[in-house]
């Protein structure tokens, strides 16, 4: 299946000179789409994605369209989950994307993503340790578990703070993506730390052994988006 990007930067930044310029750029460093079949049929789109500028970035917005293989569009969506969004030089993050294919089959995707500057806001990270165990037993059922480890090296209790994990086989490909977080009522104190457990779905699992699909770790960001002006 081709798998296709269009990346936009939205903004560029001009210096003193009236020939420099610079700006933040969004790269893709990864991409992988599904169509899982399940009690609905829906297309998934993840992508890592990188800023390869030398200026702080947004992602911004983004685009999802599935086609079928006459090429003719099946579905599309723009609600893009952005995480860590606010991405300074250097900083990559993850992105997903998802439609309901009520009829036909999925052949090919498009995925656009754009990005801007917004100096109003900045993300801040927090140290994350992860781990995989598949097929856990409980009783009559088996999971399959995403772990991460957030700790708070900051001197103030953190609110509002969100983790995204992303699935990996072993060349990195994206198998799938999930988040969570403690919102405005829940804190973690300086120096504490919080395991977040997320268990993979069984039409996944199911998908990636009929693909030859295997799971093999996980990485995950911990963040709290702040305004800085």
């Amino acid at each position: 299946m081709k798998k296709v990007i269009s990346l936009l930067v939205c903004v560029m930044l001009l210096f003193a000179s009236a020939t420099t310029y610079a700006a933040g750029k969004l790269s893709v460093v990864q991409e992988n789409f599904y169509a899982i079949n399940d009690y609905w049929n829906y297309g998934y789109a993840y992508a890592k994605v990188l800023n390869a500028g030398d200026k702080a970035i947004k992602v911004n917005a983004g685009v999802l369209e599935i086609y079928n293989e006459a090429g003719d569009v099946l579905t599309s969506n723009d609600y893009l989950h952005a995480y860590a969004e606010y991405l300074e030089p250097g900083e990559y993050t993850y992105v997903r994307m998802y439609s309901e294919i009520e009829t036909g089959t999925a052949s090919d995707y498009a995925m656009t993503l754009t990005g801007k500057s917004d100096g109003a806001w900045r993300t801040i990270r927090f140290p994350v340790v992860t781990d995989l165990q598949l097929d856990v037993k409980d009783d009559w059922w088996t999971h399959n578990y995403m772990y991460a480890t957030i700790t708070n090296d900051a001197e103030t209790p953190i609110y509002d703070l969100n983790v995204v994990l992303a699935l990996l086989d072993a060349e990195g490909n994206i198998l799938y993506m999930d988040e969570d977080g403690l919102y405005t009522d829940r804190a973690l104190m300086p120096g504490s730390s919080i395991i977040v457990r997320k268990d993979i779905p069984t039409s996944f699992m199911d998908y990636y052994k009929e693909k030859g699909l295997t799971p093999a770790s996980v990485d995950a960001i911990a963040y709290i988006n702040v305004r800085v002006n």
